[in-house]
C-alpha cells in the first residue's frame, strides 16, 4: 500500500507541564489554516470582538425625526432608544454585520442591517394607518404646486402672494415639474346628509393618526365636519395656488356625493413642515378658513405668508425641539406687531418635535377650533348644539374683543404659567402679546402651557 505523505501524523506540542498530546493530520491542519485565513480576509475576528458603537437617526417616511424608537441589536443584549431628536447610539461586541430591530407604537417595525459600523445609520419607519371608516381618494399633482418652490429664490418670492401669477412665474422660470401621487383619506360623520364644514390635516407627521382618533372624530360628528387627511410630496408641505386644492376638493365632493365639500368653511392643521399646508391655504383663502394650526413647525418662513394675518392662528411648539431655533417665536411676535394678526404661540416647555401627550395635544387643538367657531360663525348657541351652521360669511376676528397672554420666556425654559387677561385689562405690551379668541380658550392655553392639560371639561 502506498502511503499518502500528507497523512503523516505529527504532534501539536503544548507549553507547560501538560502530558497529553493531541494529534492532527497534516491535511486537516492545512484546512484549518485556510479557514482561519478566510475569516480574517472577510473581516471576522477569531478572538473576542471589540466594542463597536453604532450611531444613527430614525425618522418617519415624511422625514420627521422619531423619538422613543426601541432599538435592539439581534443576537446581542444591546438595546437603546432614540432621544428627543430621533438619535441613538449603542455599543455592541458581536462581529459585523449587525442587525438592528426598530419598533415604536403606531409604526411598522423594521430591521436594518449594518455592514459598516463607522457610517452613520439612517432609518425610517412607516406609520401604521387605520383606514376603518375612511374613504381613500388618489390623484396626481405636479411638484410645481408645492409651496417649497418659493424657496428657490427666497428673497424674491417669500413675500409674494401665493397666487396664480406667482405660480406661473416660477413654472416659466424653472419649468413644470413631474406629477406625483397624493392620497386623501376622508372621514364622513355617519348619518349626516349635509356637512357643515371640513377639517383638513396634512398627514406629514402627527396629522395622520389625528383624523383616526376618537376624540377628533367625536368633534367632527358633533359639528358635522368631514375629516380629510392629505399625504404626498406635492401637497403635504403646502400646495398653491388655492385653485389647485379647490379643484381637488371639488373632485372629492363629487366622488363622495357631498357637493358642499367644494365650498364649505374649514380648519387646517399641519405638523412640522406640514405647517406649509395649514398656513398657506389660510393665507390664500381667509374667507373660507375658520382657523389654522401649526404644530411644532419645521421652520418660520411658512408661518408668515402674506394674508395669513386675516385668520386666527395657533402656533404650538416644544421648547426642547431643535427646530424651535428657526425663529418661530420671533415670527409670531412680528405677526402681532407688524400685522396685528390674531395669532398665539403655545409652548410645551418640556416637549420636543412630537407631542408628549397626544390626547392633551388634540384637546387643546380642538379647544382652539371651538373658540374660533364661537367668534367666527353667527348664532353660537346653534353651533354648540351641533345644528346646521347658518349660511353667512365668516365673521372677522376682532382683536379688541379677544384675550391676550404673555410671551413664553425661553431663557427661563420649562413649563410656565403665563398671565392672561382680556384685551382691555391686559397690563403688558399688547402689540406683541399672544392673541387668544376668548376667555374659555385663554384658560385652556394657560393651563396647557403650565401642566400640559387644558383643564375643565374642554372639549366636550
Amino acid at each position: 500500500m502506498i502511503s499518502d505523505p500528507q497523512s503523516k501524523r505529527f504532534p501539536i506540542r503544548f507549553s507547560g507541564t501538560m502530558k497529553n498530546r493531541s494529534y492532527l493530520t497534516l491535511s486537516s491542519f492545512r484546512l484549518g489554516l485556510t479557514f482561519v485565513a478566510l475569516l480574517v480576509a472577510n473581516g471576522w475576528q477569531v478572538a473576542d470582538a471589540k466594542d463597536v458603537t453604532l450611531r444613527g437617526v430614525v425618522r418617519d417616511t415624511s422625514d420627521n425625526i422619531l423619538p422613543g424608537v426601541s432599538i435592539d441589536v439581534v443576537d446581542s443584549k444591546a438595546t437603546t432608544m432614540t432621544d428627543g431628536e430621533g438619535r441613538f447610539s449603542v455599543s455592541v461586541q458581536t462581529p459585523a454585520p449587525f442587525r438592528l430591530e426598530m419598533s415604536k407604537e403606531g409604526y411598522v417595525a423594521s430591521q436594518v442591517t449594518v455592514s459598516d459600523p463607522g457610517k452613520p445609520i439612517e432609518a425610517a419607519l412607516a406609520a401604521e394607518t387605520d383606514d376603518t371608516g375612511l374613504i381613500r381618494y388618489a390623484t396626481m399633482i405636479s411638484m410645481s404646486h408645492s409651496v417649497g418652490e418659493i424657496r428657490r429664490d427666497p428673497r424674491k418670492y417669500e413675500n409674494r402672494l401665493l397666487g396664480e401669477e406667482l405660480f406661473k412665474e416660477l413654472a416659466d422660470r424653472y419649468g413644470e415639474k413631474p406629477a406625483e401621487e397624493a392620497v386623501f383619506r376622508i372621514y364622513l360623520p355617519p348619518g349626516v346628509p349635509k356637512l357643515n364644514g371640513l377639517f383638513l390635516s396634512s398627514e406629514h407627521g402627527v396629522g395622520g393618526p389625528m383624523i383616526e382618533h376618537p376624540m377628533v372624530r367625536a368633534f367632527a360628528d358633533r359639528h358635522r365636519l368631514a375629516l380629510i387627511g392629505v399625504l404626498g410630496n406635492p401637497i403635504q408641505r403646502g400646495i398653491y395656488p388655492a385653485s389647485a386644492l379647490d379643484t381637488i376638493l371639488g373632485e372629492i365632493a363629487r366622488e363622495v356625493n357631498h357637493p358642499e365639500i367644494a365650498t364649505a368653511p374649514l380648519f387646517t392643521f399641519g405638523h412640522s413642515n406640514g405647517t406649509g399646508f395649514s398656513a398657506a391655504y389660510a393665507a390664500m383663502r381667509p374667507d373660507r378658513v375658520i382657523g389654522w394650526i401649526s404644530f411644532h413647525s419645521g421652520a418660520s418662513w411658512h408661518l408668515v405668508f402674506p394674508g395669513v394675518e386675516k385668520v386666527p392662528g395657533l402656533v404650538m411648539h416644544g421648547n426642547q425641539d431643535s427646530y424651535f431655533d428657526q425663529g418661530q417665536s420671533e415670527a409670531v411676535a412680528s405677526l402681532r406687531t407688524e400685522r396685528n394678526a390674531p395669532i398665539a404661540l403655545l409652548v410645551d416647555g418640556q416637549g420636543g418635535h412630537w407631542p408628549r401627550e397626544r390626547e392633551a395635544t388634540y384637546a387643546v387643538v380642538l379647544a382652539f377650533c371651538e373658540a374660533c367657531l364661537r367668534i367666527r360663525l353667527a348664532d353660537s348657541e346653534r353651533i354648540a348644539d351641533g345644528k346646521p351652521w347658518p349660511k353667512a360669511p365668516l365673521q372677522p376676528a376682532v382683536i379688541e374683543s379677544g384675550w391676550l397672554g404673555d410671551r413664553y420666556d425661553r431663557s427661563v425654559g420649562g413649563m410656565q404659567k403665563l398671565t392672561i387677561a382680556s384685551y382691555a385689562d391686559f397690563q403688558g405690551d399688547r402689540s406683541t402679546a399672544n392673541w387668544l379668541p376668548d376667555q374659555a380658550f385663554a384658560k385652556a392655553w394657560q393651563s396647557y402651557g403650565e401642566r400640559l392639560s387644558i383643564g375643565g371639561d374642554q372639549p366636550r
